[in-house]
């Protein structure tokens, strides 16, 4: 009996499958599928893969003529879809179609799945929106390498970033799994891109060895043709060249490559001057050094510096010590040494690589805008000599201090101007540099998925490059602790370390996380090895500050009192840098998270608070508190209740990066603790501070910002400032927000409203000095060239200027004592960064506000309203958390659905 209702059981389970299989079979075989997925078409017009079945019946691709009209939206079978419930597939129709936007809102109301979010990515291929498309094709791969869809548009996305070796490979990978027709294409691409990619690649190399060739043997060929298609690399090795000779007649050898390279910097004779001079030296005391200094060449020289210093007593060889000077920053040297090496010097070439020397110089002596002064000025000399391969330099330099100072959209601007220029030179050897440049922007921007994508490119172009496999594997090491994946982050170390190159100060950060999440024996001495290196000939004074940072973490784990002096050392060390040096910033901050997680792990929870509010620089304020700080995997949160009581958790168990919303942070019995508090402090240490969800929704909290003591009421009249109906430029792409409703602004005294090309910053924060509550309707903007915090959007004024920055508002005094409301969308949310933290409602609170209301997401056009009713609340009395608290439950009551308002963050 038990058999017979076994095969009973079985043949109602094909019987299932067979209809369930018809059922998906009539989806796409229906008679609307050849108008839902273009079936009748002989050629696909999207270069991108969907997930949908019907819609991957392999086609050549043949994008559409510029005049060609769209296919009709088929909206009957369209209809259709929708009532079966297959949003997706509705979603995959309409990008087939055309509309992107439609595509775009269907996907998003998906359930999710790894095809739903592969075919997001595919709309932001076609929306231009590569970064995005990375990261979630990157994340569908991990969860299912083999998926067919996501390889395919994977090998797209790292095409149009033009990353080709990434894309050849990917495209050999599609190739490889013999979809009939996909695989043909793929092996095409793969065969095309990488075809390219080799001839460039070779015939640089080859200039470059035929180069070595002549440096070690005088009687070897001069590569005078291949330097006028690479004149950057020719001239630099022919000053090498120059350098070396030991004889008149090796420098008069040179006289056909220094007329090809007169010729490529728009005429004149600068070098083939320097050779005529030259081939007149005395060589009987030149050529011994000529010698010598061509083991230093090739880094074969046992003793650079006490060649640098022989070279130093003999005036006839001026050239010789510049260049090893050049070649060895260890050994010191002056501007006052390098002035008088350049005397008479006429060579645009040497005075712009001295430039960037003498802008080093500044940077470690701490004049840090003199630097940058210096470079940019130079950057416009070697545009102007025609000399565009020192330009690619002084970009990759520019870049590179840009990233050290947090201007992170700067940076990826001069690293992506360096990439395109060199790669229109051919110089291969400068766009790994530029790679590995602009992989430094986004790793701070923790944009990881193109990070990645950029080291792996780096990687792919120079496997035999030491100095290059280095620093994409200390790269790569990096990124994978910001994933939490340190078996991972130690493989890429070692992959650094193979080749015998220092691990640097980026390297020694790594090691003392590793040394805390996945220990070796031979950490500490690595790590202790690498400070012991740092000087003032190598870092400047910032840089020496994250040394004794360095030094702290790693400590304070095996001597909690040890290592707390040490992070105390390094705040001290960082305090005279702040104003100037980004990098004593994010020492201080990392510091103090340091301290306060370390005070957590020892059960130290009363002092893990005051090191918060310390970090704060405020005092720890009266009643209920919550002090929160992180740092990697740890996190200590500490409360205050309302009888004084102080508890406190540490955990050490995260393995994900912290999300937008902070729910769950705090464990529910201390947040309990705060159950009968009347309102919260809270203390949150960056990057705590501008996420909303750290606590409840239905307790009354607010972020301690400022001094810690209530504002007074101020004493000015009221004077209610509305600044809305903003002109932000064109260039913004910004949608044009609706008017402040008058019925939002119903009772308001002495209203001064600023609309229309009157909302220009300078005119904002001149009315907002007397106000004593201001409104500002605008679009929140992301720009780090203007700002380390999110920026207001307002109309231009005369110099160009539109943007309400923080900076900009710490130097104003709001002596009306404002509430003020931020109704830009996200104005308290901060692009990502690593330690720092300087947001909007900060900043008015550092200026005087009272309090600030600030969203950390997308609001509707609407909220009005629930502003206007949270102000009306504190005029009447009420503390303003606790009429926070007490709008946001009455909204959820009456409007369950509008979750926005849980976003809405208050600032005191």
């Amino acid at each position: 009996m038990a058999r017979v209702w076994g095969l009973v059981a079985l043949a109602i389970c094909m019987t299932a499958g067979f209809v369930a299989m018809r059922v998906w079979k009539q989806r796409d075989a229906g008679p609307e599928t050849p108008a839902l997925w273009l079936a009748d078409a002989t050629h696909r017009s999207l270069e991108v893969r969907l997930s949908l079945p019907g819609a991957d019946v392999y086609r050549p691709h043949a994008p559409p003529r510029r005049d060609a009209l769209a296919p009709p939206v088929p909206l009957g079978a369209l209809s259709r879809l929708e009532e079966r419930g297959d949003v997706h597939g509705v979603g995959v129709s309409y990008l087939l179609h055309g509309d992107t936007e439609q595509a775009l809102a269907y996907l998003r109301r998906a359930p999710p799945s790894l095809d739903r979010d592969s075919d997001l990515a595919a709309v932001a291929i076609l929306r231009g929106r590569h970064d995005e498309a990375l990261t979630l094709l990157d994340a569908t791969l991990e969860a299912m390498p083999e998926h067919p869809q996501a390889s395919w548009n994977r090998a797209l996305v790292a095409r149009e970033l033009g990353l080709t070796l990434l894309a050849a490979t990917a495209f050999e990978a599609v190739a490889a799994k013999g979809e009939p027709g996909w695989s043909d294409e793929a092996r095409e691409q793969a065969r095309t891109l990488r075809g390219r990619f080799q001839a460039r690649a070779e015939a640089w190399k080859a200039t470059r060895e035929a180069f070595h060739a002549r440096l070690r043997s005088p009687q070897a060929p001069l590569p005078v043709e291949a330097a006028a298609r690479f004149p950057g690399l020719a001239r630099e090795r022919f000053y090498e060249l120059l350098a070396t000779a030991e004889g008149s007649g090796q420098v008069e050898s040179l006289l056909p490559l220094a007329k090809v390279l007169d010729h490529a910097a728009g005429g004149g004779a600068v070098l083939e001057d320097t050779v005529r001079r030259l081939a007149m030296a005395d060589f009987a005391r030149r050529a011994p050094l000529a010698k010598e200094y061509a083991k230093l060449v090739q880094d074969t020289h046992p003793n650079p510096a006490s060649l640098i210093e022989r070279l130093r007593q003999e005036p006839t060889a001026k050239d010789l010590l510049l260049g090893a000077l050049l070649r060895t920053p260890g050994v010191a040297r002056t501007h006052e040494e390098l002035r008088a090496l350049m005397a008479g010097e006429t060579d645009p070439w040497i005075l712009s690589r001295v430039a960037q020397e003498a802008a080093r110089l500044d940077d470690l002596s701490g004049q840090g805008t003199q630097a940058g002064d210096r470079l940019r000025e130079a950057l416009g000399e070697c545009r102007a000599k025609k000399l565009p391969l020192r330009c690619v330099d002084l970009l990759i330099r520019l870049s590179s201090r840009a990233t050290a100072s947090n201007r992170l959209v700067e940076a990826e601007e001069s690293a992506r101007a360096a990439w395109q220029e060199a790669a229109a030179l051919g110089e291969w050897e400068r766009e790994g540099q530029a790679l590995v440049m602009l992989a430094n922007a986004t790793r701070f921007q923790v944009r990881v998925a193109l990070s990645r994508a950029y080291l792996s490119e780096s990687l792919a172009r120079q496997p035999d490059d030491c100095l290059a496999r280095t620093q994409a594997h200390r790269n790569l090491a990096s990124l994978a602790l910001m994933r939490f994946r340190p078996q991972e982050a130690r493989q890429e170390l070692e992959e650094s370390l193979a080749c015998g190159q220092p691990p640097g100060l980026q390297g020694a950060w790594i090691l003392a996380d590793l040394a805390r999440l996945a220990p070796r024996p031979s950490d500490e001495a690595r790590l202790m090895a690498e400070l012991a290196r740092v000087s003032p000939l190598r870092e400047n004074a910032g840089r020496r500050v994250l040394a004794t940072l360095i030094r702290g973490r790693f400590t304070v784990d095996r001597d909690w009192r040890e290592g707390q002096r040490v992070l105390r050392q390094t705040i001290a060390e960082a305090e005279p840098l702040l104003p100037v040096n980004a990098d004593a910033r994010d020492a201080r901050a990392v510091a103090f998270q340091t301290l306060a997680v370390s005070a957590g792990h020892a059960g130290a929870f009363r002092e893990a608070m005051d090191v918060v509010a310390e970090s704060l620089q405020v005092p720890v304020p009266e009643g209920c508190v919550l002090a929160a700080a992180v740092e990697a995997e740890r996190t200590v949160t500490v409360v205050r209740g309302s009888r004084g009581q102080v508890q406190g958790h540490y955990d050490a168990s995260r393995t994900v990066p912290l999300r937008d919303d902070l729910t769950g942070l705090v464990p529910g019995e201390l947040v309990d603790l705060l159950r009968d508090c009347p309102r919260v402090a809270v203390l949150a240490a960056p990057p705590l501070d501008s996420r909303a969800g750290i606590l409840p929704a239905d307790l009354a909290w607010s972020y301690r910002v400022g001094t810690g003591l209530p504002a007074a009421s101020p004493a000015k009249p009221p004077l209610h400032v509305v600044v809305s109906d903003v002109e932000p430029p064109l260039t913004l792409k910004l949608a044009r927000l609706p008017s402040a409703a008058d019925a939002d602004l119903a009772g308001a005294q002495r209203l001064l409203r600023l609309k229309g090309a009157q909302a220009t910053p300078e005119r904002v924060l001149e009315a907002m000095e007397d106000a004593t509550d201001i409104d500002i309707h605008a679009h929140g903007v992301v720009d780090r060239a203007l700002s380390d915090a999110t920026v207001i959007a307002l109309s231009p004024q005369q110099d160009g200027r539109y943007a309400l920055t923080a900076e900009e508002l710490r130097r104003r005094q709001l002596r009306g004592a404002p509430l003020v409301v931020l109704g830009a969308c996200s104005a308290a949310r901060l692009p990502p960064i690593l330690h720092e933290t300087s947001s909007l409602p900060q900043a008015f609170v550092a200026s005087g506000a009272r309090a600030v209301f600030a969203a950390t997401a997308e609001i509707p056009n609407d909220a009005g309203a629930f502003f206007r009713a949270v102000r009306e609340r504190i005029q009447s009395g009420e503390e303003p958390s606790q009429a926070l608290r007490a709008e946001r439950l009455d909204w959820h009551q009456k409007q369950p659905h509008m979750r926005w308002v849980d976003k809405v963050l208050l600032y005191q």
